[in-house]
């Protein structure tokens, strides 16, 4: 992320946390007609990641606090786990999954920056993806999949984690803030990652066997894609991937798939006075989406998920619900061919970290000032 960016991320937590505001359970503030953002909790504490569990949300603390929100939507007094994690700028428990089979399979995986007390700590911070056992809803053995993933600046550590369509983890990796990294298919920095749910790296992945590259790549050239994303209706998966001048961009996946970074940046090469419609992107993979962000009042993408069933009337349905570390939540359509064909402004007001789509189907945003939100239509 930017430098004004880790700024941002701080002013935004503190107010959150010092002023005591507590928001109304139902607010319609500027979302469109028929639509409320529900409150579900204001406790956290700079949340970074969240998922479902069963009736149960395990929320992500980026000071390595795994915390549960009960059914009943309250702030369960003590933790899931707490990991050692290092916390400088963007460092800290970054990611969280369960395992596909979950809960016959009671795993759940993390992506976290190490730090003193860590397990196998060497004294020098870098990324992680650790899996947890669940037993009487706690985490413990912890069990490291893959180590020292690099964070050589403390910026740019991304850290999603997603399982794919084909049961595979999908890990999202910033470049550490060293940009050469995510064109060097020997790091891990800025990359996709895909691991079987074991640690193991699956045969199929692109670069399984070849010589000077990681076999864990599964898609490379990326700056910080610090949220990816699956569309069930077309089995494609998608990563907001955070610019560094004018552009944030959303990439549609691809194995083998070169996105640009540190040549290009959204529709355009780095360092150039820039015409989007001349660019050639020669043999890198042009974006699916991309705004500007000196005129969309934007500072990093954070994405996002597509909706599902039918809760939301069009055109927000299979709507892709994304926003801005700035404050706002916009959506995007996209037909067949994953090919964007509108986008719509949603929601202002919010500092979202992550998207997920709840049991009841409805949207949830996690937002960096310490709470979770769900967005209901009732017309």
């Amino acid at each position: 992320m930017r430098p004004q960016l880790v700024f941002i991320l701080f002013v935004s937590l503190c107010l959150g946390l010092l002023t005591g505001f507590a928001p109304a359970k139902a607010q319609t503030l500027d979302l469109p007609p028929g639509f409320t953002r529900e409150l579900v909790t204001d406790k956290l504490v700079a949340p970074t990641a969240f998922v479902f569990a069963g009736d149960e949300i395990l929320v992500a603390e980026k000071e390595g606090n795994i915390r549960v929100i009960q059914a009943d939507d309250s702030l369960r007094t003590d933790a899931y786990i707490k990991l050692n994690v290092s916390t400088e700028i963007e460092r800290g428990l970054l990611g969280i999954a369960l395992h596909p089979k979950y809960p016959n399979q009671p795993y759940v995986f993390v992506y976290y920056t190490t730090g003193p007390g860590a397990l196998n700590y060497g004294g020098t911070p870098v990324n992680r993806v650790s899996r947890l056992k669940t037993v009487n809803g706690y985490g413990t053995d912890e069990e490291i999949l893959l180590d020292n993933i690099p964070s050589e600046t403390a910026m740019h550590n991304a850290g999603d984690l997603e399982f794919g369509f084909d049961g595979k983890l999908l890990i999202a990796v910033g470049d550490s803030g060293n940009r050469e990294n995510a064109a060097d298919l020997q790091s891990l920095a800025g990359k996709i990652l895909r691991l079987k749910a074991n640690g193991k790296v699956p045969r199929d992945n692109p670069f399984f066997g070849k010589p000077r590259a990681r076999p864990e790549v599964y898609a490379y050239g990326f700056r910080n894609p610090f949220r990816i994303a699956g569309r069930a209706k077309t089995q494609s998966f998608f990563a907001a991937d955070v610019g560094w001048g004018d552009w944030e961009e959303l990439d549609k996946l691809k194995a083998k798939g070169n996105f640009g970074w540190p040549q290009f940046e959204g529709p355009c090469p780095i360092n150039t006075v820039c015409d989007p419609s001349a660019t050639d992107f020669g043999k890198t993979v042009p974006p699916t989406f991309y705004y500007d962000s000196t005129v969309e009042q934007g500072n990093a993408i954070i994405g996002g998920v597509f909706a599902k069933g039918t809760n939301y009337p069009a055109p927000y349905q299979d709507g892709y619900f994304f926003g801005d570390i700035h404050g706002w939540v916009h959506v995007l359509k996209m037909n067949r061919k994953d090919r964007v064909t509108a986008s719509y402004a949603f929601d202002t007001g919010v500092t979202p970290t992550q998207f997920r789509i709840g049991p009841d189907n409805n949207v949830y945003v996690l937002d960096l000032a310490g709470k979770l939100y769900r967005y209901v239509y009732a017309p």
